[in-house]
């Protein structure tokens, strides 16, 4: 009777492979708020094919197990976005088993893949088509089983126990749709941008579900590229520049002076075509979901990821789709998350969008209430349900 208000469910580990990068959080649902139990970060390095060093990668996540504050070792993972394949198809109407055979063959031709060495999962829209044609919007995810075993491997040896494989854009939709859940809530519609360091997502989202979700090679990675051809840096430099410029901007600051202007004016102009090429292939998603699907269009574009914070990014992105531009730390509920990440890392976590999917991943596995989970899903399962 009392479970609503006064108990408390600690969710997996959240381990999210960035680019270079793994982030582990683990959260706790408390008094109807989140808490954050345990929170880590490590560095790895790649081959040429995107797989980490294993070894190196695995004394580094015992590590940060051991220090971060975690408790148990049941963990979601999310694999990095250049390892997953996501395309939005169009299928008829049918039942679930049918509808899995039909994704396992779709997966096969459109990214070949050996049915037999991948992994093909789908979400299922449900979003209604302006023709009234008998078939729906599906999202396709698939992954190679060699791109999963080369990232759970060094999990598994580190003595975690792998749950479930998700997908970075289920988990930050589960994150951003916390208390979007309620069959009532699917009349509020939200894009929502994401924007890494390898690339950005845009979403669709009619309360917690996912509607529409494109990839866009746009990221900021691109970003420092174009910071140092501008002012002949070398990247790393740049990216450092990118990120004190970023942090100077009043939304995540941590005491650092701003940048002189004329530096912040020729970062700007580096950025700004970049900038202005995103904000056209949103544009021109949200122009797609308009003509395509039933139902009222997003009113607002929610902005986050590592790389959301870019300056005036936000003015781009609201003058070209003619919509707000709401930044992640206006979401209820997350507003705390980054000063318990930074005293369980002893250090600056950075903007809160780079931990949005990591707590998605810990969300998931909290089985209180409505975010209950099957103890039984222990098999490695790509993009299983929008945010479950």
């Amino acid at each position: 009777m009392f479970a609503g208000r006064f108990s408390s469910s600690i969710g997996t580990v959240g381990v999210d492979f960035g680019s270079g990068v793994v982030k582990l959080l683990q959260l706790r649902e408390h008094c109807q708020g989140l808490q954050v139990v345990g929170a880590a970060q490590c560095w790895h390095t790649t081959d040429e094919e995107g797989r980490p060093s294993a070894e190196a990668l695995t004394e580094q996540l015992r590590s940060a197990i051991a220090t971060g504050g975690f408790t148990g070792r049941r963990c979601v993972v999310a694999l990095p976005r250049d390892q997953v394949n996501v395309q939005s198809i169009r299928l008829p109407q049918m039942p679930d088993s049918e509808l899995r055979q039909a994704i396992e063959w779709e997966a096969s031709q459109r990214f070949g893949f050996d049915r037999g060495a991948m992994q093909a999962d789908h979400i299922r829209t449900g979003a209604l088509l302006q023709s009234g044609e008998n078939r729906e919007e599906v999202l396709l995810v698939a992954a190679s089983h060699d791109a999963i075993h080369s990232h759970i491997d060094p999990l598994i040896d580190a003595g975690l126990r792998i749950v479930a494989v998700d997908t970075g854009f289920a988990a930050l939709a589960r994150t951003v749709s916390r208390r979007c859940r309620r069959e009532s809530d699917r009349d509020q519609v939200r894009a929502v941008l994401e924007v890494g360091a390898s690339g950005s997502v845009v979403m669709i989202l009619r309360g917690d579900q996912i509607a529409f979700c494109k990839s866009i090679n746009i990221g900021g990675g691109q970003f420092s590229e174009a910071v140092a051809d501008h002012l002949q840096l070398e990247k790393a430099a740049a990216a450092e520049l990118r990120a004190e410029r970023m942090a100077a901007g009043g939304i995540n600051d941590d005491g650092r002076a701003e940048l002189d202007e004329s530096t912040s004016r020729a970062v700007f102009e580096a950025t700004r075509p970049l900038m202005g090429d995103l904000a056209k292939e949103v544009m021109l998603c949200l122009r797609y979901y308009g003509v395509t699907f039933r139902g009222q269009p997003p009113d607002r574009i929610v902005l986050t990821g590592g790389d959301g914070l870019e300056p005036r990014l936000d003015e781009t992105l609201s003058r070209a789709c003619g919509i707000e531009v709401v930044f992640d730390d206006s979401i209820r509920g997350l507003e705390t998350f980054l000063p318990q990440i930074q005293d369980k890392l002893n250090r600056s976590p950075g903007p809160l969008g780079a931990w949005v999917v990591a707590a998605g991943l810990s969300l998931r596995g909290i089985r209180a209430g409505r975010l209950a989970q099957d103890a039984g899903d222990a098999e490695p399962a790509i993009g299983k349900g929008a945010a479950a």
